[in-house]
């Protein structure tokens, strides 16, 4: 049977509900960057990318931003937790029985975990955009140099 926990009403301290609402914020923030990356990659695939923002260094800018965004709601979270003692707070008020409080142990859900694969994720799709342009880039310079290794006698003045 699934019961719903109203978490908000039974934390005392102002100071967790406040940075639990930041938290959520910055997730906001790194959803919103994740969209905007997804669509400047998707916008750089089917046209011709000549403006800088819409190019590579866009979407390096929202890749960098959503990774930090990411990293700064993972690191705020367990600190919450720890700092205010939310998880011995939660179980004393939510559940019927009360019982002395020794020890604590927090294990954090896949949802936690899979906000680390979203930073590799952006990490590697950084990686794989500037290994990509720097191909190019190098293509790029080696079409333009073919006068140089033709031979003197084959250039016409």
């Amino acid at each position: 049977m699934l019961s719903c926990v109203p978490v908000a009403d039974n934390l005392s301290s102002t100071e967790a509900k406040s940075t639990i609402t930041a938290i959520i914020v910055i997730l906001v923030l790194s959803l919103l960057s994740s969209l905007l990356s997804s669509g400047f990659t998707f916008t750089n695939a089917v046209s011709n990318p000549y403006q800088t923002f819409l190019g590579p260094i866009g979407v390096y800018t929202w890749n960098s931003l959503c990774g930090i965004f990411t990293l700064i709601a993972m690191i705020l979270f367990p600190v919450n937790i720890e700092e205010n003692s939310l998880s011995v707070e939660l179980a004393l008020t939510c559940l019927s029985i009360q019982q002395t409080h020794d020890k604590s142990v927090h294990s954090y859900g896949y949802s936690y975990w899979i906000m680390l694969l979203i930073i590799f994720l952006n990490i590697a799709s950084i990686i794989i955009i500037y290994f990509y342009d720097h191909a190019r880039y190098s293509k790029k310079k080696e079409q333009e140099r073919p006068i140089e290794n033709a031979p003197k006698d084959v250039i016409l003045f």
